[in-house]
């Protein structure tokens, strides 16, 4: 960039529908921006174009890159005739201003009050800020109560491992694998080399490791240190993981 230059990057969007009902195109968009930018004496970096796509998500082709090369600094500013040319979704909007705040990099409309250059700017980030720090909390808030309801009914947190599948949201045994893990554990317990298990069922050291401390395998659940009883069939015996995991650590040696 040029030493105390202003670039800014000129976001425009419509979709199909809105463009036939309301004749808002992206050249017309286009046009006010840049005109918006000359009066500002900002050079435009680059016009990011999206036809055609909805502002109910981000996963937009011209959005994407433009997120990237914001992330690499390659401009000061994002502009954009309309905020709802940027997002129509509170939440993606409020969460990418912080992420924009960051990399300080300002946000600013054509035909709203919005400019984050200005001090006016400055209050409106860190509004923005709050309803972040607020959105976290709910969402951890929300996991943690799907959690707590799923230990509840004794299901399964994460993904299926080695000997288990998912079918209809519940963990069942994998008619391919489950009946490998009962001789992985019995190998394990008989102090037969880590090296040899890990050649014969083609798994990592770290995965072993895992497998021979997961209680999910004797019916259990693990959850904030706890241990709850799951719903899922159990694979192999208490009296089995108890061993193999009394003589893990000759195993490692």
């Amino acid at each position: 960039m040029i030493p105390n230059t202003l670039f800014a990057a000129i976001y425009v969007r419509v979709s199909t529908e809105e463009q036939a009902k309301e004749g808002i195109s992206v050249d017309a968009q286009v046009d006010k921006c840049n005109a918006f930018c000359k009066a500002r004496d900002w050079e435009v970096f680059k016009v990011y174009r999206d036809a055609g796509y909805s502002a109910g998500t981000m996963k937009r082709p011209a959005m994407e890159l433009l997120l990237r090369d914001a992330q690499e600094k390659k401009f000061n500013i994002i502009l954009v005739y309309k905020i709802d040319r940027f997002s129509r979704n509170l939440k993606d909007l409020i969460m990418v201003l912080e992420d924009l705040k960051k990399q300080k990099i300002n946000f600013t409309s054509v035909t709203e009050q919005i400019d984050t250059t200005s001090a006016m700017g400055e209050a409106f980030f860190q509004i923005i800020g709050v309803f972040a720090q607020l959105e976290r909390g709910m969402v951890k808030e929300r996991v943690e109560l799907a959690f707590d309801r799923k230990i509840k009914f004794g299901e399964a947190l994460f993904r299926a491992p080695l000997g288990y599948v998912y079918q209809k949201k519940e963990l069942v045994p994998d008619p391919e694998n489950s009946d490998k893990i009962e001789e992985i554990f019995e190998m394990w317990a008989q102090g037969i080399d880590y090296k040899e298990i890990c050649s014969k069922f083609n798994l990592p050291a770290s995965t072993l490791y895992s497998l021979i401390k997961n209680p999910i395998y004797v019916g259990k659940i693990k959850y904030k240190g706890q241990l709850f009883k799951g719903k899922h069939k159990p694979l192999i015996g208490q009296d089995l993981f108890n061993t193999a995991n009394k003589i893990g650590g000759s195993n490692a040696r």
